[in-house]
C-alpha cells in the first residue's frame, strides 16, 4: 500500500470534516465512526489497486524477453496492462 495508516487517517478526517460541514451526511455525533468507514473504503480501494499491480508485474515477468524494471518500456507496458486489467475488473484508477 502506498499510503501509511497515518496518511489514510488524515485523509479520512479531512473527508469527514468536509462532508459534515456541508451537511452531506448524518454522522454528526459519530464522527469517529464516519472516519473509520471512509478509511475502510480508502484501504479497500488501495488493496484492489495493489492486487492489479501485482497481476501486471506477474504478466510483465512472464514475457519471454527480459525487460528491465523501471525502464521506459517497462513503465509503458505496465500502464497499458494495468488499464486492461482494471477495465476487466471494473476498477477505475
Amino acid at each position: 500500500m502506498r499510503l501509511s495508516n497515518e496518511r489514510i487517517e488524515f485523509i479520512s478526517d479531512q473527508i469527514a470534516s468536509a462532508l459534515t460541514e456541508k451537511k452531506l451526511v448524518g454522522y454528526y455525533n459519530r464522527r469517529k465512526k464516519l472516519k473509520n468507514v471512509i478509511a475502510g473504503i480508502i484501504i479497500g480501494d488501495l488493496e484492489i489497486e495493489d492486487k492489479i499491480d501485482a497481476e501486471v508485474i506477474k504478466m510483465i515477468k512472464s514475457i519471454k524477453r527480459d525487460i528491465p524494471e523501471g525502464s521506459a518500456e517497462w513503465v509503458s507496458i505496465f500502464q497499458q496492462k494495468k488499464e486492461e486489467i482494471a477495465k476487466r475488473h471494473n476498477y477505475i484508477y
